[in-house]
């Protein structure tokens, strides 16, 4: 009886299919796995929570390059800064003409202040008791020497304990000799004194390294 022919063709041995189908089936799973584990990561990384930008601000720091910004050392100095209240002491000058402020002697005594207006400037400031006085000390926020006019809208009781009357008197001190050199003018000078003498203070006085 002639043997049956296999299933198989030439050169194929039995069980080739078999493998091969083996070899594909596992490597197509390494694809789906790969092409999951992909996905879940990117789902993770778009599922991650980003901090919003608002329109049109933006995220980044200015660019200081070639920028030279000051260098100075801010003085340790004890208590609150002593500042005039604007309502009360709005400020007053008697001369706007920097020749005549500069032909002043630099010590230059200052006009005297009768005892009825001092005690009427504490008052006002609620600094009536010889304690509270003994704490402050009456002073022009537009100085004598830069025009300032001696009159109760100009005067005022700084303090003398923290920022206040010692730094009010050098930054007095210091915008005299810009005024005089022309580095500011008269009315720039009791303008920014008027305004804020503690900002000048820091501007002319700090930032310019006159301590």
């Amino acid at each position: 009886m002639p043997p049956r022919l296999g299933r198989h063709r030439a050169g194929h041995a039995p069980g080739a299919s078999k493998a091969t189908a083996l070899l594909v089936i596992p490597a197509a799973f390494i694809l789906i796995l790969s092409a999951a584990g992909c996905g879940a990561h990117q789902v993770a990384a778009a599922g991650q929570p980003q901090p919003p930008v608002p329109s049109g601000q933006t995220t980044q720091g200015p660019d200081l390059s070639g920028i030279q910004l000051p260098d100075f050392v801010m003085p340790v100095i004890r208590g609150g800064v002593s500042l005039p209240n604007r309502q009360l002491t709005p400020g007053a000058v008697s001369a706007i003409n920097a020749n005549a402020v500069c032909d002043m002697q630099v010590h230059t005594s200052v006009p005297h202040l009768s005892p009825a207006l001092t005690a009427e400037i504490y008052a006002e400031y609620g600094e009536s008791s010889p304690a509270a006085q003994a704490k402050h000390i009456i002073d022009w926020l537009v100085p004598y020497s830069l025009g300032g006019a001696g009159v109760q809208a100009n005067l005022w009781p700084a303090a003398v304990n923290g920022t206040g009357f010692y730094q009010k008197v050098q930054t007095d001190d210091i915008m005299r000799q810009m005024v005089c050199r022309n580095l500011l003018t008269l009315a720039q000078a009791q303008h920014a004194l008027e305004t804020n003498w503690y900002t000048a203070w820091l501007r002319y006085v700090v930032v310019a390294g006159h301590l």
